[in-house]
C-alpha cells in the first residue's frame, strides 16, 4: 500500500529519534565504562601512592613507623611499638614486677606489638581524623567523641589507653629519654632553643595568644625515645585523653589489661581511692594521698562540676599513702601509684567526687608539671577545652 508523503515523514521522524536514543544509550554506556575505568585507576593510583608512601617511612624508619589508611581514607603515621617485660626495664625501684607490661596484652592473649600514632590527633577526611606531622592538634572535643573519633577509623582501631601510654613512659624512662617538649608557649622550658611552630605564629615563649604547636615539628628530643622516629609531643602541647580508666566519686577504675571492648561497666574497681588530707572543698586544699577509701572528699558526691575543691602534687609518684592502702602492681605499671617519689615526670591532680577521665602529659604553659607521668583527674567526661586533644592506637 502506497504512503502518503505525510506518513513517509513521520516514519522517517520515528526513525531518527530511535536512532538518537540508540545513539545516546551507547554514548552513555561508553561514558560509564570510561568514568569507571577512570574510577579504577584513580583508585590503582592512590594504592600505588599510599603503597609507595608505607614504604618510605619504613624504609626511611628502619621499619619503626608506617603509614595505614583507615577505613574513612586518613592517612596515619604511626609508630611500631614491640612488646617488652617489665622486667628487662631493669626500674627495680618502682617494684612493677615480672611478665609482660599489660599494654601488650588484651583479654589475657597476648601481643607482640602495638601501633601507636606518631602524632597527636588533626582534623581528617569524611568528619575523622587523620595523623600526620605539621597539622594542629583536634582540639575541643571531649571524652566519648575523642574516642568515637577513633573507633569509626576501622576494625582495629581505638582511643590510646592508659596501658599504652604507661608503657611508652616507663621505657623511656628505662632507657633515659623521657621526652622534652612544648611546655612554655612553642618551647621547652628546659631548654628554650627546643621550639615548634606555634599555631598563632607568635614568637617562642610569648604568653599571649594560643601556644599549642603544629603535630611533630619539635626537635628529636620530644619523641619519646629520643629520635625523629618515636612518639612526639607526649609531653605538653595539649592534654590528651586516654582510655580504659577513669576515677568514681575517688575510686580508681581500670581495665585488667589492654582492651578497649570491656564496656565501662564491667571495668576493675580497685580498693583503691585518692583521699584528700582534709574536706576542704575551695580551691586547692593540697597533695591527694591513695587510701583504701575516702575519707576526706573536696565535693559532693556524684558532682561531676568544678567549682568545689581540688588536690594538687607537683609530684605524681610523691604522694602518700595511708596505712591501710594495699599497694596494687597494676596501677604501678600504669603510672598511677609509685613504688617510689622518682619516677616519670609530672604532676597530679584530683577531684575525688563524680566521675572524672585521664588526661596525661601537660600543655604549652605547664612547664615542670608536665611530663609523661602527669596525670589530671580533674575533668568530667563532656568537658572540652581548647588544650586537650587525643591520640589514636591500632591493633595490628
Amino acid at each position: 500500500m502506497t504512503q502518503t508523503v505525510e506518513e513517509q515523514v513521520s516514519n522517517l521522524v520515528n526513525a531518527s529519534n530511535q536512532l538518537t536514543a540508540t545513539v545516546e544509550n551507547k554514548v552513555q554506556e561508553i561514558d560509564s565504562k570510561v568514568d569507571t575505568a577512570i574510577n579504577e585507576v584513580r583508585s590503582n593510583l592512590t594504592i600505588l601512592s599510599t603503597n609507595t608512601l608505607r614504604k618510605q617511612v619504613e624504609a626511611v624508619s628502619g621499619g619503626r613507623n608506617t603509614v595505614i589508611i583507615d577505613a574513612q581514607g586518613n592517612e596515619n603515621v604511626m609508630c611500631v611499638v614491640p612488646r617488652f617485660n617489665v622486667e628487662d626495664l631493669g626500674l627495680t625501684s618502682l617494684n612493677l614486677g615480672v611478665g609482660t607490661h599489660p599494654a601488650f596484652i588484651t583479654d589475657g592473649a597476648p601481643r607482640s606489638e602495638i601501633l601507636v600514632a606518631k602524632y597527636l590527633a588533626s582534623s581528617g577526611l569524611a568528619g575523622g581524623c587523620s595523623v600526620v606531622g605539621g597539622a594542629q592538634p583536634m582540639v575541643n572535643v571531649d571524652y566519648d567523641q575523642s574516642k568515637l573519633l577513633c573507633t569509626q577509623k576501622g576494625v582495629g582501631w581505638h582511643m590510646m589507653s592508659i596501658h599504652e601510654w604507661a608503657a611508652l613512659g616507663l621505657w623511656a624512662k628505662a632507657n633515659g629519654t623521657e621526652p622534652r617538649g612544648n611546655t612554655n608557649y612553642g618551647r621547652s622550658h628546659e631548654n628554650k632553643l627546643e621550639t615548634a611552630i606555634r599555631a598563632d605564629n607568635r614568637a617562642p615563649g610569648d604568653a599571649a595568644g594560643t601556644g599549642s604547636t603544629a603535630t611533630g615539628t619539635g626537635p628529636a628530643s620530644w619523641g619519646h625515645d629520643g629520635t625523629e622516629f618515636g612518639v612526639q609531643d607526649l609531653t605538653g602541647n595539649v592534654w590528651e585523653w586516654l582510655d580504659q580508666m577513669k576515677l568514681d566519686n575517688g575510686q580508681i577504675i581500670t581495665t585488667p589489661d589492654n582492651n578497649g571492648n570491656i564496656l565501662e561497666a564491667n571495668w576493675t574497681k580497685h580498693t583503691a581511692f585518692f583521699d584528700s588530707v582534709n574536706a576542704n572543698k575551695v580551691g586547692n586544699i593540697g597533695s591527694p594521698r591513695l587510701n583504701s577509701s575516702v575519707v576526706n572528699r573536696n565535693g559532693a558526691l556524684n558532682d561531676d562540676g568544678t567549682a568545689a575543691g581540688y588536690a594538687y602534687n607537683t609530684n605524681f609518684a610523691a604522694i602518700t599513702k595511708e596505712p591501710s592502702y594495699v599497694a596494687n602492681e597494676l596501677l604501678r605499671r600504669l603510672l598511677i601509684e609509685s613504688a617510689t617519689a622518682e619516677n616519670a615526670k609530672g604532676a597530679l591532680w584530683v577531684r575525688n567526687y563524680g566521675e572524672r577521665f585521664p588526661l596525661r602529659g601537660g600543655h604549652w604553659s605547664y612547664a615542670a608539671g608536665a611530663g609523661v607521668g602527669a596525670l589530671d583527674l580533674l575533668n568530667a567526661r563532656s568537658d572540652t577545652y581548647s588544650n586537650i586533644g587525643f591520640r589514636p592506637a591500632y591493633f595490628v
